[in-house]
C-alpha cells in the first residue's frame, strides 16, 4: 500500500514537471501571443455608461497603445445571449506581444497624448464606479490554424 501511494505521488510530480515545460506561445509564425482577459460586472441600468466610458475614454488609449506597438489588438465583448449565473456582463481581451509589455501599461503618457489631460485619480474613480472587475485570466497562444496566406 505504501509502495502504490509513493508511485502514484511520484507520477503526479512527474505529470506536473512535465506539464510546465510545454513550449508556451509558440504560434506558426513564431511571434508570440498573450491575452489579458478582464471580465467586467456592470451596475444595474449603467451599461451604457460602462460602453460609452470604453468607447469615448478608453478606446483611444487602447489605439494608441496598439499604434506604439505596446499591444497588439484591445476589444470589448459583451454577452450576446448570456445564460445561467455569470458574475460578468462585459470582458475586455487585450493582446500583448510578450509577457514583458504586460508590464508596461503607458497609461499616464498615453492619456496625456490622447485626451491632452492628466490620468488622475478622478478617471480612476469615474472607470471603478462604472464597473467591477471581478477576475483577470491571462492567456497564452498555443497553436493555431488561420487562413491561406498569399505567396
Amino acid at each position: 500500500m505504501i509502495i502504490r501511494a509513493f508511485g502514484l505521488s511520484l507520477a503526479l510530480a512527474v505529470a506536473f514537471l512535465a506539464g510546465t515545460m510545454v513550449p508556451v506561445a509558440e504560434s506558426q509564425s513564431g511571434s508570440r501571443h498573450f491575452l489579458r482577459i478582464d471580465y467586467m460586472k456592470i451596475p444595474p441600468g449603467q451599461s451604457l455608461r460602462y460602453r460609452n466610458l470604453e468607447a469615448d475614454l478608453w478606446k483611444p488609449v487602447h489605439q494608441a497603445r496598439v499604434d506604439k506597438e505596446y499591444i497588439t489588438s484591445w476589444r470589448l465583448y459583451g454577452h450576446h445571449f448570456p445564460g445561467g449565473t455569470g458574475d460578468y456582463q462585459y470582458v475586455t481581451v487585450t493582446e500583448f506581444p510578450s509577457l514583458q509589455a504586460m508590464d508596461e501599461l503607458h497609461y499616464q503618457e498615453l492619456f496625456q497624448e490622447v485626451h491632452g489631460a492628466d490620468y488622475s485619480t478622478s478617471i480612476t474613480k469615474e472607470t471603478s464606479e462604472s464597473r467591477t472587475l471581478t477576475h483577470t485570466e491571462i492567456w497564452a497562444l498555443l497553436d493555431s490554424v488561420t487562413g491561406k496566406s498569399e505567396e
